[in-house]
């Protein structure tokens, strides 16, 4: 044995430290959760995986109540701090082996190779999908993707056909000259799949 005590030792292995952390949320909070780990993507960025306990609705015999509930979430290195006099030895760390690799040769993750013409989802040979008329009958709708916190400028959005698969759910209301006019504003791009590229906006890339 190396000296430490086990479960096969007749004795209660020690827990896993959960020391508190700062953390600085989306809109600017600050807020005391507990760290639970820390981990690396592959592209060498870091993240603190933090617990925080709300309030949760419950329903017990009938009766509905209040209860404490656990939530966890992986929060950027850029955006936790350290409690005062906390010690945060023996909290878990993983490294991704990507990262460890690169970190080690210098070397670039490889990137996969661009689709073939006609192979996407919604594709089939030379057919078009999905059938855009080209008329005033046509509708379109707007995505606003989800965006990292350390993106800068115009918020990107997506123009889609009515019938693009890659679209959220909701309704497509605007018409070809307003979705031309969409494809006008700064941040935005034409979905490649469902030929709203054809309306002469800057092709979303793949």
């Amino acid at each position: 044995m190396n000296g430490r005590a086990g479960a096969g030792d007749g004795q209660v292995p020690e827990r896993t430290p959960t020391p508190q952390i700062w953390v600085r949320t989306y809109d600017g909070q600050e807020i005391i959760g507990r760290l639970l780990r820390r981990w690396q993507a592959p592209d060498g960025q870091w993240f603190y995986e933090v617990s925080l306990t709300l309030w949760a609705h419950a329903n017990v015999h009938g009766q509905d109540v209040a209860e404490p509930a656990d939530i966890t979430f992986s929060v950027p290195a850029t955006h936790v701090a350290p409690v005062p006099d906390t010690s945060y030895e023996g909290v878990p760390v993983r490294r991704h082996p990507a990262a460890i690799a690169r970190a080690r040769t210098g070397r670039k993750p490889t990137t996969p190779p661009p689709a073939e013409p006609g192979t996407g989802p919604g594709k089939s040979g030379d057919a078009d999908w999905p059938q855009v008329r080209g008329d005033d009958t046509d509708r379109w709708k707007i995505d606003h993707p989800r965006y990292a916190y350390t993106q800068t400028g115009p918020r990107r959005t997506i123009v889609h056909h009515s019938s693009c698969f890659t679209a959220s759910r909701g309704p497509a209301e605007l018409t070809t000259a307003q979705a031309v006019e969409a494809l006008r504003q700064p941040g935005a791009v034409a979905c490649g799949v469902c030929g709203a590229d054809r309306l002469g906006g800057r092709p979303r890339p793949r």
